[in-house]
C-alpha cells in the first residue's frame, strides 16, 4: 500500500468494511533497511492506533 497515513486508514477501512480484519505488512523492493524501518514505524504509530480495539 503506497501512500500517506491517512490515504492507508481510508483504504484500510474500505477493506474493514468488506470484512476484512487481517494485514499483512511487507516491503520487498529497493528500500534500503533504514527506510523499510521508518516505513513500518509509520505504519506503527499513525495507521495501528486507528484500528486497535
Amino acid at each position: 500500500m503506497i501512500g500517506t497515513s491517512a490515504e492507508a486508514i481510508e483504504r484500510l477501512r474500505h477493506y474493514e468494511a468488506l470484512g476484512v480484519d487481517e494485514f499483512s505488512f511487507w516491503i520487498d523492493n529497493s528500500m534500503s533497511h533504514g527506510e523499510k524501518a521508518a516505513s513500518l514505524r509509520l505504519f506503527i504509530d499513525e495507521v495501528v492506533p486507528t484500528f486497535s480495539s
